[in-house]
């Protein structure tokens, strides 16, 4: 509806220009008496009004979106200190395009139930029909834009319980109310993301709410609460990456009606960093051809009660990275300047199919090799991995012997066998190298600094190729690059083992001997016999990892800095080691997964501050733990 209100003063010298609220309303059932409404302030007169200059006119006009079938109330007010009389004129005019079908439905979303056009993405087009339900419309311009992307969550846990206290007896009943709470995870792949919660039918309600209270907030992975919504949700904002619990409580004063909403999905919706537009035409043949003759042209007007289809072109050039199928992608449709823009609603379609290759990066074909040895392949790929598996020591040693003498000539294949040897002794990467859970002993140390040192020498060479294959499209270079790469992983791991046990050799007498005490008094490791070699090999070896590790890898790997961090702690530069452990911390994500790493280098860092005697810090971190880390959920 659009509104006009004039004012023309033939006698100006008698009133001055004023103030009035403009005020209008349509009431619909089930819905927010805000849903459509339209409150403004409204100058009425000339801006630049001298007494006895003459007449004036100024023409205000606004608009809003609203529903056919339902009275518009319109009320129009003067300010308080608004004294002299005016004469004003207010005219509406209606006008609107729905789809046909829905003449007296909403135009929009409507408390996250949409009333608005739904298009598979697995139908190649997808057709509705448009009518001008009041007058005819002109200047027909479709534009169909996505700029939310909608998921959706199921609990994970729902348990049903009383509330337990008498102030939550129902008052006429006299019953307690019982509650339903449902957990749901929440995984955010990048720090400061907007999003917004939403439960339709039952947020963004109160006195029209079927349920007696709505409340949902949002965990870390440390069980802080980090956001809180009561009956309203807005966007909020996570500052870190990670895994989050939101929890969401329903109060209802039967237990049964609970019972049914135990599978209740959450809507997430994510703002797209730039917005999708769908194509659409005027004909089936013109939207999936362009060389088809005779088609209709575009429609530039709508008759009033006359139908017009549009189709819509589904295939979506570039999805979101984090779009499945199923999602939803979220926007609005506008048909032309004067009429409410439509909710539209995309669905993800199925992903496209990928040609498949071997495991070795290479595509299958039926003479790669013959079945003879496709089978010993298969067995030495097994025995290796058995490697791994078994709990003797002996049947692994006996193991390695015989499959290096095997594949002798295959640096690449020898290589492969001495990381799976790699990874039964080094078993804690992500640990501190004189943790317990690295299991490492002076024995098992020196020998995979003998068996690092040996993949080295046979995956250098191939590893370097690794750049000479960026960006290139050829099949066999992007095999040559597979190979490449893997080649450069074994070697870093391999480099990563050997910092790591030299590290335990060089600091395991001068660091832990005075780990559990701030008393300063260090061991001197030169005095050690042995030490200041060790020390360099350490150092040499930093080094080496170093140039193989990208600078962003060197501050967010937890294996790099687990390798590179105990040469700082032999030669005592426990502030040096320090800096990258707090950058970490800050930078890491709050998830799941990398719960042991934080554990870790919170570990390492407290080990660090006792060792600088920063007594004021080590308490400072200790108390804030107690708010950043709690025991437990916050109840609800």
């Amino acid at each position: 509806a659009h509104l006009t209100i004039r004012a023309g003063n033939a006698a100006a010298n008698s009133s001055a220009p004023a103030m009035f609220y403009l005020h209008c309303i349509q009431l619909a059932r089930q819905e927010r008496f805000t849903k459509y409404q339209l409150k403004a302030r409204v100058n009425i007169g000339h801006p630049s009004y001298v007494s006895g200059a003459g007449s004036a006119e100024q023409c205000y006009t606004n608009s809003m979106d609203v529903i056919g079938g339902a009275t518009l109330e319109i009320c129009v007010a003067p300010f308080w200190s608004q004294l002299d009389p005016h004469e004003i004129d207010v005219s509406v005019e209606f006008n609107g395009i729905l789809p046909a079908g829905s003449e007296h439905a909403g135009t929009s979303e409507s408390h996250g139930i949409s009333s608005g056009i739904v298009v598979n993405g697995n139908y190649i087009v997808s057709r509705t029909d448009f009518v001008a339900a009041v007058r005819p419309e002109y200047e027909i311009k479709p534009d169909a834009t996505l700029d939310t992307l909608r998921k959706s969550l199921r609990p994970t846990e729902a348990a049903i319980s009383p509330m337990g206290s008498e102030r939550d007896l129902h008052l006429t009943t006299g019953a307690m109310i019982q509650k339903l709470v449902l957990e749901y995870k929440l995984e955010i792949k990048s720090d400061n993301t907007s999003l917004r919660l939403r439960m339709p039918a039952v947020d963004t309600q109160i006195y029209e709410n079927w349920a007696d209270d709505f409340a949902l907030a949002v965990f870390d992975a440390n069980k802080r609460r980090v956001a809180v919504q009561i009956s309203y949700t807005s966007k909020i904002t996570l500052k870190k990456k990670g895994d989050y619990l939101v929890r969401v409580q329903i109060r209802h004063r039967s237990a049964k009606d609970l019972e049914s909403l135990k599978d209740l999905p959450l809507l997430v919706d994510f703002g797209l960093g730039s917005s999708i537009k769908l194509s659409t035409a005027s004909s089936i043949a013109s939207a999936l051809t362009s060389s088809v003759t005779g088609t209709p042209s575009p429609v530039s007007a709508i008759a009033r009660g006359s139908r017009v289809p549009l189709f819509f072109k589904t295939d979506v050039a570039s999805l979101p990275s984090d779009a499945a199928p199923g999602d939803i992608l979220y926007g609005s449709l506008s048909l032309n300047k004067k009429t409410a823009k439509m909710a539209l609603e995309y669905v993800v379609p199925t992903a496209k199919s990928v040609e498949k290759e071997s495991p070795n990066g290479e595509k299958a074909t039926d003479e790669d090799i013959s079945d003879q040895k496709a089978m010993e392949e298969a067995m030495r790929k097994l025995r290796v991995e058995w490697i791994g598996k078994t709990k003797n020591e002996a049947e692994r040693s006996k193991l390695v012997s015989e499959l290096v003498a095997e594949v002798k000539d295959s640096e690449e294949d020898h290589a492969a066998i001495l990381a799976a040897q790699l990874d039964t002794i080094d078993v804690g990467r992500k640990t501190l190298p004189w943790n317990a859970d690295s299991k490492f002993t002076e024995p098992a140390a020196n020998k995979v600094v003998t068996i690092a040192d040996k993949i080295v020498s046979l995956t250098q060479s191939l590893a370097l190729t690794s750049r000479l294959y960026e960006n290139q499209t050829k099949d066999e270079d992007k095999r040559l690059k597979k190979k490449a790469d893997l080649a450069k992983t074994r070697l870093t791991n391999a480099l990563t083992s050997k910092c790591r046990a030299l590290g335990y050799l060089t600091t395991q007498t001068s660091f832990m001997s005075s780990a559990s005490d701030a008393s300063g008094e260090f061991v001197d490791v030169e005095a050690e016999d042995g030490a200041e070699e060790r020390l360099a090999a350490l150092e040499r070896a930093v080094k080496e990892l170093g140039r193989w590790t990208d600078k962003k890898a060197q501050a967010d790997s937890v294996e790099y800095l687990m390798a590179s961090l105990p040469l700082f702690v032999a030669k005592q530069q426990y502030g040096r080691a320090l800096q990258p452990v707090l950058k970490w911390i800050a930078a890491a994500p709050l998830s799941r997964a990398n719960a042991g790493e934080r554990k870790a280098m919170i570990e390492l860092r407290d080990l660090l501050l006792t060792k600088l005697q920063w007594s004021l810090w080590t308490g400072h971190f200790k108390e804030l733990a107690l708010v950043d880390t709690p025991a437990s959920y916050e109840a609800m």
